[in-house]
């Protein structure tokens, strides 16, 4: 924050329109500052100290456990990302004790009651192992059996961009009939043709359907966006190298597992499912 000693600063809010009792914060660069109107409150060393202080308070959180799989985890129950704990103990022998497991965030903070419980953060390594082993043995595709797959996934995006445009235009219209809505009625309350009472109701709903409106086109621009960045091309011997190179490891790497794994699911009976970014791809034979 920035302190600017015996100064006024205003403009700090602005009306959206005069139509409307609305205001907006605006940016810095548009406040008004007019200096030395005042004397100031305390002196710049004093000011510097303290700010000195209060910047010394911004830590970044230093985790004590991690794991490769955190991230990744899904309670299969109820969907939500597991949590992951871990459990430290000194034996008699001398010997540190270590056990890390994952455990359903709803259950883990009691915000939500999920049946599902821990589940041994080794048990789904070993399931992610032997899963990765069988997976790469089935990439074996020919040069038609790729073409296809890329033809097929194109064909898919661009199926699903058009319906996303469509809605979007849909919605836009939707947007401006309402907004032209609004206007209507605030015209008609300057020329009385509707009471106050009446215009406050009508606007408030009014205003309820545009809030709707606004959030839904911003959420299928953001599909539009993810859908435009996905790319349909599948490097398959890049992914069975990467594979390779996993199972070679004596400990699994985070980096790599990401690359490879999309979620992980388990539920209350400890099954686990893994769905990989290179599964399921349609209409392709895998010999």
């Amino acid at each position: 924050m920035k302190f600017i000693f015996g100064s006024v600063v205003g403009r700090k809010f602005q009306k959206v329109s005069h139509k409307i009792a609305k205001v907006r914060c605006t940016k810095k660069e548009e406040h008004i500052v007019l200096e030395n109107m005042h004397e100031p409150i305390i002196d710049i060393e004093t000011w510097n100290k303290a700010q000195d202080k209060l910047n010394g308070y911004n830590k970044t959180r230093e985790r004590k456990y991690d794991h490769p799989l955190k991230g990744l985890v899904y309670c299969m129950e109820c969907g939500n990302k597991a949590t992951l704990r871990c459990r430290e103990e000194k034996r008699k022998n001398g010997n540190i004790w270590r056990a890390a497991y994952f455990i359903c965030s709803k259950r883990n903070n009691y915000s939500a009651l999920c049946d599902n419980k821990q589940i041994s953060a080794n048990l789904i390594e070993e399931s992610v192992n032997q899963k990765i082993k069988e997976e790469i043995q089935k990439i074996n595709f020919s040069e038609k059996e790729i073409k296809q797959v890329y033809e097929q996934a194109e064909k898919e995006a661009k199926s699903k961009n058009n319906l996303l445009q469509t809605k979007l235009q849909e919605l836009k219209q939707t947007l401006k009939n309402i907004e032209n809505s609004i206007e209507e009625i605030y015209q008609d309350k300057i020329n009385k043709i509707i009471q106050i009472e009446d215009f406050k109701i009508i606007y408030e709903k009014k205003q309820k359907e545009r809030n709707k409106i606004l959030k839904n086109i911003k959420e299928i621009e953001k599909e539009l966006e993810e859908t435009n960045q996905k790319s349909p091309k599948i490097n398959f011997k890049e992914i069975k190298q990467i594979a390779n190179e996993f199972l070679k490891m004596e400990k699994p790497n985070k980096m790599i597992l990401e690359k490879l794994i999309e979620r992980i699911e388990f539920d209350k009976e400890k099954n686990i499912k893994i769905k990989f970014k290179f599964q399921n791809y349609p209409n392709v034979r895998i010999k």
